[in-house]
């Protein structure tokens, strides 16, 4: 048993060996000080802000339309969309735009709109290149709302809740509403690390806007007015953008004040859809196009973010090993920044109701940025390769 004498003098000689760091040691335990603040307070003010956003004051619910585009979902369509069209006491329209289907898509959305008043059916009349944006155009301009918002089709079980959540939250002062978008589990690593990549990315965003830094990751369940969408053009310039669509367009306009985040489980929805690896990579592209996007502050402020979260844990283990005298002191930091983004994530995951990720987000988040960094030099050096042969 360790008495208390015993216990003053080991923190008496932790302290002295501290005070007595000098040239290289002293330099090293600055350094990682200086990232261990930094990685704490970006998780503090930053992924921890998240948690104060508050469900906003109940008010007037605004109209409006929902957006689908489909192509060759028969089957989804006679599942997922008579639940929407059945919800009562709300003000919305809904809006399904075909893309060159193949099969029954058009007849199954015929007998829905004689059954319907409430759902128009457009179509794409030839196959194009970027035909989900073409068919968003087409949906937008055909919205009989101030308010448009895209929704999956993969989308099962649609509530009242989520609807009229989202009707209340389109103020006149705002510009975008933002709720999140999850995936079913299903098992599966690719579906795992889908759904965590999915959920930080979220969070990522939310954090970001709530520090004016403003830019989604995601469109679907996003709400935008609609005279935005002409303001800048619509797709104008972005059109040959392959990775994203109504994303880019939403973060060309968002400003924090005119922006209405909603981090709840009752306006969230949960897709039902088999995640495949492609899906993953897809996931991680698109995320990597967005930010290319973004402007110049934004970019700096995610560089120096990645940066940071790359160098800190090699940063540890060498001060671990090179400070071996002071080993006690630098645990009870980890073990302080542990604890705390334990106790953050798995708030955030319980406000959205994203279940069974907790502790493999927790790995994820601490090897995964090198992978990303990897895949995104990979990306990129593709991404070169390609616009020189199509210059040749």
């Amino acid at each position: 048993m360790f008495s208390g004498k015993m216990v003053q003098q080991y923190i008496d000689t932790l302290i002295n060996n501290l005070l007595g760091l000098q040239g290289y040691q002293l330099i090293l335990a600055i350094v990682f000080a200086g990232f261990y603040l930094i990685r704490l307070l970006y998780l503090f003010l930053f992924t921890g802000k998240v948690l104060f956003v508050r469900k906003p004051q109940e008010q007037k619910p605004v109209p409006v339309s929902l957006i689908y585009t489909v192509r060759n979902e028969e089957e989804r369509l006679r599942r997922n969309l008579p639940p929407v069209l059945s919800i009562n006491g709300v003000d919305f329209e809904v809006i399904v735009v075909d893309d060159v289907s193949q099969d029954n898509t058009l007849q199954v959305l015929g007998m829905m709109r004689e059954r319907s008043t409430r759902l128009k059916v457009t179509m794409l009349h030839q196959e194009t290149r970027y035909s989900i944006k073409m068919a968003q155009n087409i949906a937008i301009k055909a919205s009989g709302c101030d308010w448009v918002l895209q929704v999956p089709i993969t989308y099962e079980n649609a509530s009242p809740e989520w609807i009229s959540g989202i009707t209340s939250a389109l103020g006149e002062n705002k510009n975008v509403v933002i709720a999140y978008t999850g995936v079913l589990p299903e098992g599966g690593l690719a579906g795992i690390l889908y759904r965590i990549e999915n959920f930080l990315l979220f969070t990522r965003s939310v954090g970001y806007i709530l520090n004016g830094l403003p830019f989604v990751y995601a469109e679907e369940n996003v709400a935008l007015l609609k005279k935005k969408y002409f303001e800048v053009g619509g797709h104008g310039l972005k059109i040959n953008e392959p990775y994203a669509n109504l994303e880019l367009l939403i973060n060309h306009i968002i400003r924090k004040e005119s922006t209405q985040v909603l981090f709840q489980a009752s306006t969230a929805i949960k897709k039902t859809e088999p995640i495949r690896w492609h899906d993953y990579a897809d996931l991680l592209k698109k995320s990597i196009r967005i930010e290319k996007h973004l402007t110049s502050s934004k970019k700096l402020m995610l560089a120096f973010d990645e940066a940071t979260k790359l160098v800190y844990f090699p940063l540890l283990v060498v001060t671990a090993v090179l400070l071996f005298d002071i080993w006690p002191f630098i645990a009870l930091l980890v073990v302080i920044q542990l604890i705390s983004r334990m106790v953050i994530i798995k708030m955030l995951q319980n406000r959205l109701n994203e279940r069974k990720i907790f502790l493999s987000s927790l790995m994820y988040d601490l090897f995964v940025p090198y992978f990303r960094f990897f895949y995104r030099w990979v990306f990129n050096q593709k991404g070169q390769k390609q616009k020189w042969k199509i210059k040749v």
